[in-house]
Protein backbone atom coordinates (compact mmCIF):
# COMPACT_ATOMS: atom_id res chain seq x y z
CA UNK A 1 0.00 0.00 0.00
CA UNK A 2 2.27 3.09 -0.95
CA UNK A 3 2.12 6.73 -0.73
CA UNK A 4 0.85 6.69 -4.70
CA UNK A 5 -2.14 4.35 -4.25
CA UNK A 6 -3.48 6.42 -1.50
CA UNK A 7 -3.26 9.55 -3.13
CA UNK A 8 -4.97 8.01 -5.92
CA UNK A 9 -7.94 7.48 -3.99
CA UNK A 10 -11.26 8.63 -4.28
CA UNK A 11 -11.31 10.24 -0.69
CA UNK A 12 -8.25 12.04 -1.45
CA UNK A 13 -9.07 13.21 -4.30
CA UNK A 14 -12.21 14.20 -3.42
CA UNK A 15 -10.60 15.88 -0.57
CA UNK A 16 -8.11 17.75 -2.16
CA UNK A 17 -11.24 19.20 -4.51
CA UNK A 18 -12.81 20.52 -1.24
CA UNK A 19 -9.69 22.10 0.01
CA UNK A 20 -8.64 23.46 -3.19
CA UNK A 21 -5.21 21.92 -2.71
CA UNK A 22 -4.12 22.15 -6.36
CA UNK A 23 -4.42 25.65 -5.87
CA UNK A 24 -1.17 27.65 -6.71
CA UNK A 25 -1.03 29.07 -3.41
CA UNK A 26 0.32 25.72 -1.81
CA UNK A 27 3.31 25.24 -3.96
CA UNK A 28 5.43 28.07 -1.87
CA UNK A 29 6.51 26.01 1.15
CA UNK A 30 6.92 29.55 4.02
CA UNK A 31 2.79 29.81 2.78
CA UNK A 32 1.76 26.39 2.69
CA UNK A 33 3.39 26.05 5.97
CA UNK A 34 1.74 29.62 7.82
CA UNK A 35 -1.42 28.56 6.27
CA UNK A 36 -1.54 24.92 8.11
CA UNK A 37 -0.53 26.92 11.32
CA UNK A 38 -3.49 29.01 10.96
CA UNK A 39 -5.23 26.36 9.99
CA UNK A 40 -4.50 24.24 12.58
CA UNK A 41 -5.32 27.38 15.30
CA UNK A 42 -8.98 28.27 13.52
CA UNK A 43 -9.77 24.31 13.69
CA UNK A 44 -8.66 23.81 17.11
CA UNK A 45 -10.64 27.12 18.60
CA UNK A 46 -14.28 26.15 16.08
CA UNK A 47 -13.51 22.45 18.09
CA UNK A 48 -14.13 24.34 21.56
CA UNK A 49 -16.38 26.99 20.34
CA UNK A 50 -18.50 23.80 19.03
CA UNK A 51 -18.35 21.99 22.54
CA UNK A 52 -19.08 25.11 24.38
CA UNK A 53 -21.93 25.78 22.39
CA UNK A 54 -23.45 22.62 22.42
CA UNK A 55 -23.01 22.57 26.36
CA UNK A 56 -24.42 25.97 26.59
CA UNK A 57 -27.54 24.76 24.61
CA UNK A 58 -28.45 22.16 26.51
CA UNK A 59 -27.72 23.92 30.24
CA UNK A 60 -29.97 26.42 28.94
CA UNK A 61 -32.48 25.61 27.12
CA UNK A 62 -32.86 21.44 28.17
CA UNK A 63 -34.50 18.66 25.81
CA UNK A 64 -35.59 21.55 23.17
CA UNK A 65 -32.45 21.91 22.80
CA UNK A 66 -31.22 18.12 21.88
CA UNK A 67 -31.57 17.76 18.48
CA UNK A 68 -29.63 20.95 18.15
CA UNK A 69 -27.01 19.95 20.36
CA UNK A 70 -26.76 16.94 18.08
CA UNK A 71 -25.90 18.88 14.91
CA UNK A 72 -23.23 21.04 16.48
CA UNK A 73 -21.71 17.64 17.62
CA UNK A 74 -21.75 16.76 14.32
CA UNK A 75 -20.63 19.79 12.24
CA UNK A 76 -17.91 19.42 14.79
CA UNK A 77 -17.06 15.66 14.66
CA UNK A 78 -17.72 14.73 11.32
CA UNK A 79 -14.84 17.74 10.14
CA UNK A 80 -12.29 16.45 12.70
CA UNK A 81 -12.95 12.79 11.27
CA UNK A 82 -12.31 13.52 7.97
CA UNK A 83 -9.21 15.26 8.86
CA UNK A 84 -7.64 12.06 10.56
CA UNK A 85 -9.11 9.60 7.82
CA UNK A 86 -7.70 11.93 5.23
CA UNK A 87 -3.97 12.27 7.21
CA UNK A 88 -3.67 8.26 7.68
CA UNK A 89 -4.70 7.87 3.95
CA UNK A 90 -1.41 9.57 3.19
CA UNK A 91 0.28 7.55 5.73
CA UNK A 92 0.48 10.17 9.15
CA UNK A 93 -0.86 8.91 11.82
CA UNK A 94 -2.25 12.07 13.73
CA UNK A 95 -1.14 10.34 17.23
CA UNK A 96 2.35 8.75 16.42
CA UNK A 97 4.86 10.63 18.83
CA UNK A 98 2.11 12.97 20.34
CA UNK A 99 2.69 14.56 23.37
CA UNK A 100 -0.77 16.22 24.79
CA UNK A 101 -0.11 19.54 26.34
CA UNK A 102 -2.19 19.54 30.20
CA UNK A 103 -2.45 23.00 29.16
CA UNK A 104 -4.29 22.39 26.04
CA UNK A 105 -6.45 19.23 27.09
CA UNK A 106 -7.62 19.94 30.88
CA UNK A 107 -10.18 23.10 28.94
CA UNK A 108 -11.03 20.42 26.58
CA UNK A 109 -11.36 17.71 28.97
CA UNK A 110 -13.42 20.03 30.91
CA UNK A 111 -16.06 21.11 28.27
CA UNK A 112 -16.79 17.10 27.55
CA UNK A 113 -17.47 16.80 31.11
CA UNK A 114 -19.81 19.89 31.41
CA UNK A 115 -21.24 18.58 28.01
CA UNK A 116 -21.79 15.26 28.95
CA UNK A 117 -23.10 16.40 32.75
CA UNK A 118 -25.65 18.68 30.52
CA UNK A 119 -27.11 16.05 28.61
CA UNK A 120 -27.59 13.93 31.53
CA UNK A 121 -29.09 16.14 33.59
CA UNK A 122 -30.68 18.50 31.47
CA UNK A 123 -31.24 16.26 28.47
CA UNK A 124 -34.53 14.61 28.61
CA UNK A 125 -37.73 15.64 30.62
CA UNK A 126 -37.26 12.82 33.31
CA UNK A 127 -34.33 13.75 34.25
CA UNK A 128 -31.46 11.22 34.79
CA UNK A 129 -32.55 7.68 34.87
CA UNK A 130 -30.66 4.38 35.43
CA UNK A 131 -30.56 3.47 31.76
CA UNK A 132 -29.45 6.73 30.82
CA UNK A 133 -26.75 6.74 33.04
CA UNK A 134 -25.76 2.69 31.77
CA UNK A 135 -26.60 4.05 27.91
CA UNK A 136 -23.69 6.50 28.51
CA UNK A 137 -21.44 4.31 30.34
CA UNK A 138 -21.71 1.72 27.73
CA UNK A 139 -21.09 4.18 24.63
CA UNK A 140 -17.94 5.93 26.45
CA UNK A 141 -16.56 2.40 27.10
CA UNK A 142 -17.61 1.43 23.53
CA UNK A 143 -15.92 4.63 21.95
CA UNK A 144 -13.08 3.71 24.48
CA UNK A 145 -12.39 0.15 23.44
CA UNK A 146 -12.74 1.26 19.44
CA UNK A 147 -10.34 4.03 19.73
CA UNK A 148 -7.46 1.35 21.86
CA UNK A 149 -8.54 -1.09 19.15
CA UNK A 150 -7.36 1.27 16.33
CA UNK A 151 -4.48 2.80 18.08
CA UNK A 152 -3.45 -1.15 18.43
CA UNK A 153 -4.47 -1.96 15.28
CA UNK A 154 -2.12 0.95 13.63
CA UNK A 155 0.86 0.54 15.77
CA UNK A 156 0.80 -3.26 14.88
CA UNK A 157 0.29 -2.06 10.96
CA UNK A 158 3.47 0.28 11.67
CA UNK A 159 5.75 -2.13 13.18
CA UNK A 160 5.03 -4.74 10.19
CA UNK A 161 6.07 -1.98 7.80
CA UNK A 162 9.23 -1.16 9.61
CA UNK A 163 10.01 -4.76 9.48
CA UNK A 164 9.74 -5.33 5.38
CA UNK A 165 11.32 -2.16 5.27
CA UNK A 166 14.08 -3.58 7.43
Amino acid sequence: MGDETERDGWFVRAAAAVGDLGNPFYREERRRDVWNEASAVGFQLMLWLGLAAAAAMIWIAGPPALPYVVVVIGIVGVPSLVCIVYAERLGVRGTEGMRMARSRMVPVLVLVVVLAAGLLVRGSDDGVSASTLWGAVAGAVLVLGLAGWTEVRARRRDSAVDDTAA
